[in-house]
């Protein structure tokens, strides 16, 4: 049986969950733009008081993981259901 994640050393870790950094892809503001749509589409526009793209993507030139983050946030009186 293997090893609980706690229990592992950190090589064992990166091994399993390696960070992949790549070059500045000028399609993560298109993959931001397509994500926002999809959650304006499902969140009535008026519950959301935000919604940016942050993280390293976000910067034109810097390398990142390719994964596109957003901050979404909504108002504290929305019902989330």
């Amino acid at each position: 049986m293997g090893k609980e994640l706690s229990e592992m050393a950190l090589k064992e870790l990166w091994e399993l969950f390696p960070i992949i950094l790549k070059k500045h892809n000028t399609d993560y503001k298109e993959w931001y733009e397509t994500e926002k749509q999809k959650l304006l589409s499902r969140i009535d526009r008026k519950d959301i008081s935000r919604i940016n793209h942050i993280g390293s993507t976000s910067v034109e030139g810097l390398i990142a993981k390719p994964t596109v983050d957003i901050l979404l946030e909504i108002d504290n009186e929305i019902n989330i259901e």
